[in-house]
């Protein structure tokens, strides 16, 4: 696919800076950097999915996108890093989890827009931020079937059973902006203190380094359970169907509610950026939010945000549902960080 990125961003590239470091106050802008009738779109997820979406979009409006795919931890280290610097150098950026663009937003580093299908979205995703919620994904526990046959998980609380002593993955919140946002909605959703986590880390919890490593070190046998969000199960599951072998990795709805992460997309604020390229921008956000769109994501196994579609094939109709307080965890963000590394100590 033409003009596309792909960006690998080592943590060692921007020792100095923390992964997960908030500040305050408004930055100054420098002058734009991009080019005149293109628009740089920061995007995290399925490559096959951002490919689409990106061939689709550009059939109606030509060749205007530069995309640089990366993941979630590196799409928000290069962001805030660049806001420190003085200027977001993407147009629009689209992935992660809230915790970001709250401080972004806070600081006054976000265009204000909202698109035109904007009510077509379900109450549950209506904001009052300078960002669009475009889909949802849940935060689980995935296990595998076949190794726990007869001991199948119920929820979070479960995996404090000695069953999965030093069988349990979660990913580092000190390297995944998703695992941040899976263990400070934990530690919300568990009463506001360590005690769910100190039980879990003493039950030998594993910290990988990135989300996607939690699926793959379970479905290769190094783990039985683990903690994680549901899209890459179900990629990975239509994807064995398709090419006609077993997967036995299975997805547990938790009893105590599926933690809730919205993916948000926003534009960013640069006075110096052409007309032309705002214009191009916010037609990303109104197609991004369109139902072509919005159909491309549930294929890949996201929750559309509006209410004219259902939710993805293995999903059930009714789950239980744990919905996090974005903006209170946002200015909690990194004593939550420091007080799970604590933990270790």
């Amino acid at each position: 696919m033409k003009n596309i990125l792909t960006m690998i961003i080592t943590l060692s590239l921007l020792s100095s800076v923390s992964l997960f470091s908030t500040g305050s106050g408004e930055k100054p802008v420098s002058a734009y950097s991009g080019t005149k009738g293109r628009i740089t779109v920061y995007v995290s997820g399925p490559e096959t999915m951002l490919n689409k979406l990106e061939e689709v979009f550009e059939s109606t409006e030509g060749d205007v996108l530069d995309l640089v795919q990366m993941g979630c931890g590196p799409l928000r280290q290069r962001v805030w890093t660049e806001y420190e610097s003085g200027s977001i150098q993407a147009d629009v950026f689209w992935g992660s989890d809230p915790l970001i663009y709250n401080t972004l937003d806070a600081a006054g580093a976000l265009e204000p827009y909202t698109p035109p299908e904007a009510d077509m979205l379900k109450p549950a995703f209506a904001t009052e931020h300078n960002y669009i919620l475009i889909n949802e994904r849940y935060g689980v526990v995935i296990y595998n079937r076949e190794k726990l046959s007869g001991n199948e998980p119920s929820g979070y609380a479960a995996l404090l059973d000695t069953v999965y002593r030093d069988r349990t993955v979660h990913a580092d919140p000190s390297q995944s902006s998703t695992g941040l946002a899976l263990v400070g909605g934990l530690w919300e959703l568990m009463g506001r203190d360590w005690n769910y986590h100190r039980n879990l880390i003493e039950n030998g919890l594993f910290m990988a380094r990135k989300n996607s490593d939690v699926p793959s070190k379970i479905l290769e046998g190094e783990f039985d359970a683990g903690i994680a969000p549901h899209d890459a199960v179900l990629r990975l599951r239509k994807k064995a169907q398709k090419e006609g072998y077993p997967i036995p990795l299975a997805i547990c709805w938790p009893e105590e509610g599926a933690i809730a992460i919205q993916r948000p997309l926003a534009i960013s604020k640069n006075p110096m950026r052409p007309e032309e390229n705002d214009r191009i921008a916010r037609r990303f956000a109104d197609f991004m939010l369109s139902k072509k769109a919005q159909q491309i994501t549930v294929q890949s196994g996201f929750v559309s945000v509006r209410k004219d579609l259902p939710v993805p094939p293995g999903i059930p109709e009714e789950i239980p549902v744990y919905r996090v307080d974005w903006d209170s965890l946002s200015e909690k963000q990194d004593a939550i960080r420091s007080g799970f590394s604590d933990l270790f100590e």
